[in-house]
């Protein structure tokens, strides 16, 4: 082989082999990812606050009690009605609504009785249970936490105004073994309530 074409021949492999190093050596940098730290993030919490439920006020029925034998004239009396309001009836046709306090004391054998102002349509609504002392403790723990007390019924008393114009006011009083629990759309504050809780107590020998 002529000297010259061997020199041609050798550049030519050289050259070849060159390319391949620089076609391998980029094939190699577009294989390698570029590696970025990026740590995903959660997405933030929303702590939700449970409401705290608000305290009952209701009782557990009491199903246990003394009778009361004494009728409505007795509990109170037409004087002391009429005292009152000389407007208001007796209603011969009362019976309490479920879940009422009269209902609830009619089921421990007490009396509930109703006096409506022929008039202006108002109801007063009284009735008186004779209870064992654990029921009575209950009882006015129950109203200590969740009525106000009066001290001018001359015994241990409650009152809970109404909420709103025409609603009952509900005035509560214990004496002895007795509990007594007046409602009325006219009580609109304790002392509007005095004269019933007298008469009730009263009627009951207390």
């Amino acid at each position: 082989m002529p000297t010259y074409a061997s020199r041609v021949f050798v550049s030519l492999a050289l050259a070849a082999v060159v390319a391949t190093g620089v076609t391998a050596c980029a094939a190699e940098t577009e294989a390698t990812p570029s590696q970025t730290s990026s740590t995903p993030t959660a997405p933030p919490t929303t702590a939700t606050a449970t409401p705290t439920p608000e305290p009952t006020k209701t009782q557990a029925p009491i199903t246990v009690g003394s009778p009361v034998t004494i009728d409505c004239n007795t509990l109170i009396t037409p004087d002391a009605i009429y005292a009152f309001n000389p407007n208001y009836g007796l209603s011969e046709s009362y019976t309490p609504a479920a879940g009422t306090e009269a209902a609830t004391i009619v089921a421990a054998k007490g009396l509930a009785c109703q006096w409506v102002n022929q008039t202006s349509g108002e109801l007063v609504q009284v009735a008186v249970a004779n209870l064992p002392s654990d029921k009575l403790t209950a009882l006015k723990n129950n109203f200590v936490m969740n009525s106000n007390s009066v001290p001018t019924y001359g015994v241990e008393g409650y009152f809970t105004a109404p909420v709103a114009l025409g609603e009952m006011g509900v005035a509560e009083a214990f004496s002895g073994a007795f509990w007594i629990s007046a409602s009325s759309n006219a009580f609109d504050e304790p002392g509007t309530a005095q004269p019933i809780i007298e008469a009730a107590l009263a009627g009951i020998g207390q």
